[in-house]
């Protein structure tokens, strides 16, 4: 989606992520936009030949498996190699990074898991300079807004865990609702996926396969949990847009806070896989980028045509 709208020069103001979303933002705002035909990360993941998958498992998140599973999580994040891997030590990227955010805001949505509660970390705040005692702030707030347990380790702010913001809200729109500089919303939302399918599959394997069933029914679990609540979020923005036509306002102010109206399209793909590079298929990810644009210019020539008509 964000491809497709930089090269047809639609302005982006305000981007909210959580989870892998982290991951593509920075990617998109590391990117040479003049000069490259697509983010760097992505090209390497389009394109996928052998030093490519090497480089992207190698480096992705610097990620490193325990000698011996303790119980609590699988992978340790090791900050700086992670800070390498996503290339925010290239001098030229942190150039690109800090001229990018400002023409747009970008807010990284987490949970913090000590209070029971939302937290929204607002990156250009974080990033008023771009240096390295900045970069290890926001390197807190992206890990936090991707650790996903029990496979990695909670991330400690000010002595707080923090996990994912997919916990409770991995579609983050409020702060878009909030931001009257946003014309119109675009979100994916990845709930459209068959578990009915999934579970009759578990359910109807082989005993001998056990602790492949439990590898393969955790996996399902965890998207569950970080999918399913996207029903609620994307109902509660439709309620929100409804409200204010109702009331015959394009503003109100709720608890404190001014909410504006906001068309809102969402891109739905279907079952999707969840890894970020598919080694039984090598061409998926090409496969989905080319699908992903295919679907973002059939959704914004609609936009275009009913706004214009």
């Amino acid at each position: 989606m964000l491809v497709w709208l930089k090269r047809n020069d639609v302005p982006v103001v305000h981007i909210a992520s959580t989870s892998s979303g982290n991951n593509i933002v920075v990617d998109y705002l590391l990117w040479d936009w003049q000069s490259e035909e697509l983010p760097p990360v992505l090209t390497r993941t389009v394109r996928l030949d052998v030093s490519d998958i090497f480089h992207v498992l190698a480096g992705f998140l610097g990620l490193r498996p325990s000698f011996l599973p303790n119980g609590t999580h699988l992978f340790t994040v090791d900050k700086d190699r992670c800070r390498k891997s996503l290339l925010l030590d290239d001098v030229r990227r942190r150039a690109l990074l800090a001229d990018h955010l400002k023409t747009l805001r970008w807010d990284i949505r987490a949970t913090n898991l000590s209070r029971r509660q939302g937290r929204v970390f607002n990156v250009n705040q974080i990033l008023t300079t771009v240096d390295d005692a900045s970069l290890d702030v926001f390197m807190d707030a992206f890990l936090a807004g991707i650790t996903t347990i029990p496979y990695f380790k909670a991330i400690t702010i000010d002595g707080e865990y923090y996990i994912e913001g997919g916990y409770l809200d991995n579609s983050p729109l409020r702060t878009l609702f909030e931001d009257d500089q946003v014309d119109e919303i675009i979100a994916v939302d990845f709930t459209d996926y068959d578990y009915h399918r999934e579970l009759d599959k578990l359910y109807h394997a082989k005993s001998f396969t056990l602790p492949f069933n439990s590898i393969d029914t955790h996996l399902l679990v965890s998207d569950m949990q970080l999918t399913l609540p996207n029903t609620r979020i994307f109902a509660q923005a439709t309620l929100i847009n409804e409200m204010l036509k109702a009331m015959g306002q394009q503003s109100a102010e709720i608890g404190g806070k001014r909410y504006y109206a906001k068309p809102l399209h969402v891109l739905r793909p279907k079952d999707l896989e969840s890894m970020t590079i598919s080694l039984k298929d090598r061409t998926a990810q090409k496969r989905y980028f080319q699908l992903g644009l295919e679907e973002a210019a059939a959704m914004c020539l609609t936009s275009l045509r009913r706004s214009s008509g």
